[in-house]
Formats: structure tokens, C-alpha cells, sequence
């Protein structure tokens, strides 16, 4: 993975320090000025002096000096490649300094000096090379304008060539500077195990990224996630497994992220990405990559991920962090070997209580948080679960069930579907009909959906969900009941729910119109649907 400062190298733009490549160079380029500006004036000032015409070498360092007054005050607004036209601008005054110098002098070619050194400094050699030329060009003419008495062609060629030699020098200086500037910052910054981004490297990058997400407006997604079993690995089959099970991870990490996404080890077994331009679809979608590809790879290790994102989530380093750590707990609360999208509505639906006690109500937590990434994966929103809840307890009361049922219709509405998270993506999004081996997938949601339930000690919410795709004429699944067999709730959480999928926007479909909906809702009941659910449903949307 690449830092910012290697890919800064890359653009053109190195950074040394705080100061950006612009800010430097104009500040070089206003010291070259001024120096070049004050030697100039003293070559005109001295008696006795050999200058030709002390008008026209007063007048170019006032000109010179003014353009160094000018980078330096614009030092934060010029663009690098502007500082292409500097350079040109400064081999034409070197070249006037030097006809005003005149040939009575043994320095005459030293102004040339100045705009080498800058050129070669700061620009890629091709670039440099390429104002080389021009400055033996600006040279050749100067000569030719000059009444030279001695050999043009062999001072031409000896001030050029020494001035080459020069910028070449400086410029393999330059690089090998870089590339040493490089390596301390690749050593300071980078894990040394997984070559990915250490703790530090890390922290200053999230600082970066957020503070461009700011002024960009855009999300920015972190992902933290801690690898389930290492501490095994390492006693059971020694340290050299265990770095092994770490680089794995790394892997599968640099193959999941795209190119600008920062990976990083942050401590001993927990990694962090940032995402940036990210959302927590999208990050989501990147956390189950490597969740999936590091479950499928030898050694039986797993990884619990949390997502965070800005500005949603937190708006600061420290507030994201917490989001982001909060979700991956509940999603290690849960069972491990998962991802959970922190989410600022857990909170109200995880404040029934239930049977087990507090550390069931984080699993509960995590649940919530999954049930709402499922879909966002699904839909481009976490909007389906909150209003099948909002409708299954609107009906719940119209049915007159007592409070305390009718509060875990509510949760069980949020999480009738979360049992979709075994359902592979390629199944989600298929285009067309599904096959026989698809719909297996699709079938088996309630059930998954029921066992992760099982975890909270909701029993009697467990069983709603199993049952939320069964039909009173026995026709559904997963058990093919019949109307005597299913409870009231599983059928007020179907009914619910096709009310809702009928009602909204989907990627291939748009919402059908209340009444509509209605009129399919009546036309089902008794055979898919219970028809007393339908009309309390009905009464209150």
C-alpha cells in the first residue's frame, strides 16, 4: 500500500515537512530572486566596475526583485506547474542581467546559475533537461548580441556543459535525498510485519483524510477490525504461524480495498481501513471481503469488523473511533466472524429488556446494527426495517396485544430479515429469475435469521421470525404451516412486510400507490396473508 507522501512523489508533489511542494518552491524561488536581485545591484554599485550598461542591470534586478516579492506573497496560491512559467520568466532576466554584465567580467554566465539550480531541484529531469535547453538557447543569443571577442562557440559550450553537469549532480542529489526520506518514513509508518500502515502511520492519515472529507463535503468510512483465535495459533502452533495468519490478513486486506484506501495494523491482532469517498454500504461490502476471505483460508482463523462513517457516525478522529470499536464489540458480542455498521438507532429498539440481561442486550445491539447493513446492502437504505417495525406495531395495537407484546412485534419487525446475511450477494443482485439453488438460499433466511436471534434469549421473538414467510394456507416455508399453527405475530410481521416492499422504491421497481397495495393485501388474504392482520393493518396506515 502506498503512503500519501509515495503517492505525493508520484504526482510531482513531494511534501517536506508541513509545507507543500508550491509553498516551498515559491519561497526558494523568492530567496533565489532576492539574492540574485542584491548581487546584481552590487556589480552595478561597485567603482571601478566592468558592467556594459548599469541602466539595464539596475532596471533587471528591480524586475527580479519585484518576482520575488511576488512568489513570496502568492506562496500558497501557485500551482506547481506554474512555476514552469517562473523559470522561463527567469532565464529571460538572467539572460538581459547578462548583456547588461557585458564580457568584462569572468562571471558573466553565473545568473544562468540560479535558474539551473531552481530547475533541477524541483522539476522531474526530463522537465529540467528541457529547460537546460532554453537557457543555452537564451546564452547563444545573449553571445550573438554581445561584440565577444573571444571563441563564442567554446564558451558557449564550456558554460553550458558546466551548468548541465550541475543540475544533473543536483538532481541525483535530489532523488537520493527523496528515496532516503522515503525509506525513514516507510520504516516509521509502516508495520514491518504486514507491510501495511502502522499505528502511527494510521492516525496521521485518518487526520488527513477527515480533514479533506470536511472541506470535500464526502463520507469517509473506517473499518477496525480484530482477528478471532491468534492467541490459539500462537501457542498451539508458535509464533511463526501466527505472523503468517497476520500477513494473511494483510492480503486480504490490500486485495479487498481499492487503490486509495489506507489498511493498517494497529496493534498486535487489529487492523483499521479507511475508505474515503466511502460509504457504509460500501465499507461494509469491503469488511466482508476480507471477513470471507480470511474464513476461507487455512488455519481456522476468523475477523470481527465495526464500521463508522463520516459525518454520520462522528465527526471527529476520536468520536469515529468509538463508533467504529463500538460495533466491532457488539459484532464480537454476537459470535465473532462477522461485520456491524454502527448505528445511532440501536439505542431505542435495544431498550426492551430482555430475559438475559445486559450482555444479551449488546448482542441485541449488534443484531439491530446488522439488521439495518443488510439493508442498506439490499436497498441503498436502512429504511426496511424501521418501517415493517413501525407498521407490525401499529398493527400489534390494533389487534389489542398487550404493551409488552407489542414492543417485541416492534424489535421483531427490525429484525424479521436478518437471517439475509447468509444469503450471498451474487443471489441478492441476480439479475432475473432465480434458480432452484437460489431460491434454497432465499428460503433459508428465517432460519439463519431465527438461530442469531436465539443469542439474545428472545425465544418468543426467535419464533416469529422463523415463521414470518409462512402462509395460513400452508404454503410457505421453512415448515409449510398452517393458519393454527402460526403465532399472531409471525403473521402481523408478513403482512407488514409485504405492505412495506409493495409501498417503496426498489432499484427495478418503483412504490405501488397505497391503494393498490391495499387491493393486493385483500386479494391474498386467507390463502397468503390472514385476513383479520390485514384489515388491522389497513386501519392504521
Amino acid at each position: 500500500m502506498d503512503s500519501p507522501l509515495r503517492e505525493r512523489v508520484r504526482s510531482g508533489d513531494i511534501s517536506w515537512g508541513d509545507e507543500t511542494s508550491g509553498v516551498r518552491m515559491a519561497r526558494t524561488g523568492a530567496v533565489f530572486c532576492g539574492l540574485g536581485s542584491l548581487f546584481g545591484l552590487m556589480s552595478a554599485a561597485l567603482p571601478d566596475t566592468a558592467v556594459r550598461d548599469q541602466n539595464l542591470l539596475v532596471l533587471v534586478a528591480v524586475v527580479t526583485a519585484a518576482l520575488g516579492m511576488a512568489l513570496f506573497a502568492a506562496q500558497d496560491r501557485t500551482p506547481v506547474e506554474g512555476f514552469h512559467a517562473v523559470v522561463v520568466a527567469g532565464t529571460a532576466l538572467a539572460g538581459v542581467a547578462v548583456y547588461a554584465w557585458g564580457t568584462g567580467s569572468a562571471y558573466v554566465p553565473l545568473p544562468f546559475l540560479w535558474v539551473t539550480l531552481f530547475a533541477f531541484s524541483f522539476f522531474p529531469l526530463r522537465a529540467a533537461l528541457v529547460h537546460m535547453a532554453l537557457i543555452g538557447a537564451a546564452y547563444a543569443i545573449v553571445l550573438s548580441a554581445l561584440d565577444y571577442s573571444g571563441t563564442r562557440v567554446d564558451g558557449w559550450v564550456a558554460t553550458v556543459g558546466t551548468l548541465l553537469v550541475a543540475g544533473v549532480f543536483v538532481a541525483l542529489l535530489r532523488d537520493r535525498l527523496v528515496g532516503t526520506i522515503l525509506s525513514l518514513r516507510q520504516v516509521s509508518n509502516h508495520d514491518p510485519l504486514t507491510q501495511l500502515l502502522n499505528r502511527r502511520g494510521f492516525e496521521d492519515t485518518l487526520d488527513i483524510e477527515l480533514e479533506r472529507a470536511r472541506r470535500s463535503n464526502a463520507p469517509l468510512s473506517l473499518v477496525v477490525g480484530d482477528l478471532d483465535g491468534l492467541a490459539r495459533v500462537n501457542t498451539e502452533l508458535g509464533r511463526a504461524e501466527g505472523d503468517e495468519a497476520l500477513r494473511r490478513v494483510a492480503g486480504a486486506f490490500i486485495a479487498a480495498k481499492r487503490s486509495f484506501d489506507s489498511a493498517a495494523r494497529v496493534g498486535g491482532e487489529e487492523f483499521a481501513l479507511l475508505a474515503p469517498d466511502c460509504d457504509e454500504h460500501g465499507a461494509y461490502m469491503i469488511a466482508e471481503r476480507v471477513r470471507t476471505d480470511t474464513a476461507a483460508a487455512p488455519g481456522g482463523l476468523t475477523v470481527s469488523f465495526g464500521v463508522a462513517t463520516f459525518p454520520g457516525h462522528g465527526r471527529s478522529a476520536e468520536t469515529l473511533l468509538r463508533a467504529a470499536d463500538q460495533a466491532l464489540q457488539a459484532a464480537k458480542a454476537l459470535g465473532r466472524d462477522r461485520t456491524v455498521i454502527s448505528s445511532a438507532e440501536v439505542s431505542a429498539p435495544a431498550t426492551a429488556t430482555p430475559r438475559g440481561g445486559s450482555d444479551a442486550r449488546v448482542r441485541l445491539a449488534a443484531l439491530l446494527s446488522i439488521a439495518e447493513a443488510l439493508d442498506v446492502r439490499d436497498t441503498g437504505s436502512a429504511s426496511h426495517c424501521h418501517r415493517v417495525s413501525r407498521f407490525a406495531e401499529l398493527t400489534a395495537r390494533e389487534l389489542g396485544l398487550p404493551p409488552d407484546n407489542v414492543e417485541r412485534v416492534r424489535l421483531a419487525g427490525m429484525l424479521h430479515d436478518v437471517g439475509r446475511i447468509g444469503t450471498p450477494d451474487q443471489v441478492v443482485h441476480k439479475q432475473g429469475p432465480l434458480d432452484d439453488r437460489d431460491w434454497a438460499w432465499v428460503r433459508a433466511h428465517p432460519e439463519v435469521g431465527a438461530r442469531m436471534v436465539e443469542t439474545t434469549d428472545f425465544d418468543d421473538i426467535r419464533s416469529w421470525i422463523l415463521f414470518h414467510h409462512e402462509r395460513p394456507d400452508g404454503h410457505g416455508y421453512p415448515a409449510g404451516l398452517d393458519a393454527g399453527e402460526l403465532p399472531v405475530e409471525s403473521r402481523i410481521l408478513a403482512v407488514s412486510d409485504a405492505y412495506e416492499a409493495m409501498t417503496s422504491d426498489r432499484p427495478h421497481r418503483g412504490a405501488m400507490p397505497p391503494e393498490r397495495a391495499a387491493s393486493e393485501l385483500r386479494e391474498a388474504a386467507g390463502g397468503q396473508f390472514d385476513g383479520e392482520v390485514v384489515e388491522a393493518l389497513l386501519r392504521v396506515v
